[in-house]
């Protein structure tokens, strides 16, 4: 594969790790004392999924 679509994947990767970070730290943790289990399993999902795909490309780019 090209390196621009490494970069791009390694791009793309970082900033949805961020913004699922993000969210799930908002989505999963609403109020002092609370925990969305839900939220916080999909949400984490994305941050597992995301952290994967910008370590991969940072390997191939």
């Amino acid at each position: 594969m090209s390196l621009t679509l490494w970069s791009i994947v390694c791009v793309t990767g970082v900033w949805g790790f961020v913004a699922c970070t993000i969210f799930f730290i908002l989505r999963a943790f609403p109020a002092r004392d609370c925990f969305e289990g839900k939220a916080a399993l999909k949400w984490g999902a994305g941050v597992v999924v995301f952290f994967v795909m910008w370590i991969v490309g940072m390997m191939q780019a």
